[in-house]
């Protein structure tokens, strides 16, 4: 069952109350009857003056017509045995216990009790005689006050635990204002935009501000979220609109030259040719789809797929996918003797850093002498290094870019650097394009800020499987 805190605060208050009424009436109620009692006990005492007196005139009392209008007493003589017991003015039909000890005692009679108070009287009426005076008093006024008592307790509990009830409802209501107050604000959010979703830091109570807070926090990160893949949907619609234009030129070559191989009345030689050039033309456009989805990938890649890995062995296998290009070139690596594991999303930081050595083969070749590639990687980044031309510093901003290619003549998507950059911004980091010290392009994938790098085992050949 649910219920509003109010209300449950409310119930919460009115057991409370009585369970307590219930636990300090049981306490008490013995205590009611008690002091009831008590008090007659002492208006017994206070007739032990006229014990003696009963015990004098008992019998000519008893025969008088004054009998009935004193108060209950019992007179047995002890002096004579065989003595009859005396009783004198208002004493129950049904017959009492026998007097024979002096105290207090109690018994029932005519439904209801009796207190008795027993006194031995000695030398009345005569020197040597000796009686038993009981006094006698109902307790059914004592029994009566006690559950009047009771009823009113039992009714001053129910009013009480009502009263306890409607009013921690109201302090209920009060508690959990700065909440309805909260879930109102968190209701208004949703016209909002993302970047405006956030609650009220303060709302009056350590508990909700607290809640806020988390709230805040979770806001920040969905806004995030939702500004990132919106931001990677507009990115996509635009990167399809230029893969759709990038694509048409080589599927209509490839197209054209599967026609021409097609005629019959094109020779060998020429039907060889065109099958050769469709297939370079699908060659590359199945590249640029794989470089699509690759750049897809890297837009919404969540944090969830960062793992702590050893970089220098995210750089071996970029290396070892890339071994048929880096055959024919001469590829140095520098990695520390010892680096810290890194979180970062393994699969892209492999195509990245193959995208990088792509890039060098296709872009980094001298026009003299043998193509030198060098690989240097830190705790934080992984550096590319060629000996080829180098990119123009007016250009290094531009090939960042999707579908822009450099000036060299070597061909290519256009996508390989951009794939590293995204990679890149998905670690909160960049890519840095500059001068290698051979004069080529060095190209840097930077995953965090800057951090001292260990100590180098220095350039060391590698020989691509």
């Amino acid at each position: 069952m649910r219920l509003r805190l109010a209300t449950r605060t409310g119930l919460a208050s009115l057991v409370a109350a009585a369970v307590t009424l219930a636990a300090v009436g049981a306490v008490f109620q013995g205590s009611f009857e008690t002091i009831l009692r008590d008090r007659v006990d002492r208006q017994l005492r206070a007739r032990t003056d006229t014990a003696p007196i009963f015990a004098a005139v008992a019998d000519r009392l008893a025969r008088s017509e004054l009998r009935a209008t004193v108060e209950g007493a019992r007179v047995q003589s002890l002096s004579a045995p065989g003595s009859p017991l005396i009783e004198i003015g208002l004493l129950p039909t049904e017959p009492l216990p026998p007097v024979t000890t002096p105290g207090f005692s109690t018994a029932r009679a005519d439904g209801q009790a009796w207190r008795l108070y027993t006194i031995d009287v000695l030398d009345v009426p005569r020197v040597g005689d000796r009686s038993l005076v009981q006094l006698a008093s109902p307790l059914g006024d004592v029994d009566a006050q006690a559950v009047s008592l009771r009823r009113r307790a039992l009714l001053l509990g129910i009013l009480a635990a009502l009263a306890a009830g409607i009013v921690g409802y109201l302090c209920g209501l009060l508690a959990s204002r700065p909440l309805v107050t909260l879930a109102r604000d968190a209701e208004e959010l949703g016209g909002q935009e993302p970047a405006r979703w956030r609650v009220r830091d303060s709302y009056g109570s350590p508990e909700v501000d607290e809640v806020a807070s988390t709230l805040n926090r979770s806001l920040e990160r969905v806004a995030d979220e939702t500004q990132r893949r919106t931001q990677a949907l507009a990115s996509a619609r635009s990167f399809a609109s230029s893969a759709s234009h990038e694509l048409r030129t080589p599927l209509q070559s490839a197209l054209t030259n599967l026609d021409i191989a097609s005629d019959v009345r094109v020779g060998p030689d020429g039907r060889d040719g065109a099958v050769a050039i469709a297939r370079d033309e699908l060659a590359r456009m199945a590249s640029s789809l794989a470089a699509v989805g690759a750049l897809a990938e890297a837009e919404l890649v969540d944090e969830a797929r960062f793992e702590l890995v050893d970089l220098g062995e995210v750089v071996d296998e970029a290396i070892a996918a890339e071994s048929r290009r880096l055959g024919h070139v001469r590829l140095e690596v520098e990695i520390p003797d010892a680096m810290a594991p890194v979180r970062i999303w393994r699969h892209g930081v492999v195509l990245a850093v193959a995208n990088m050595l792509r890039n060098a083969v296709l872009h980094g070749a001298p026009r003299d002498g043998e193509p030198v590639i060098v690989v240097r990687v830190d705790s934080t980044s992984v550096r590319v290094e060629d000996n080829g031309p180098g990119i123009p510093e007016a250009d290094r901003s531009r090939v960042l870019s999707r579908f822009e290619r450099g000036s060299t003549a070597a061909d290519g998507s256009g996508l390989g650097l951009a794939l590293a950059d995204q990679v890149a911004r998905a670690h909160g980091g960049r890519v840095e394009i500059a001068e290698s010290p051979s004069g080529g392009a060095s190209v840097r994938l930077l995953l965090a800020p800057d951090q001292p790098s260990s100590t180098n085992r220095g350039p060391e050949p590698v020989s691509p499987a």
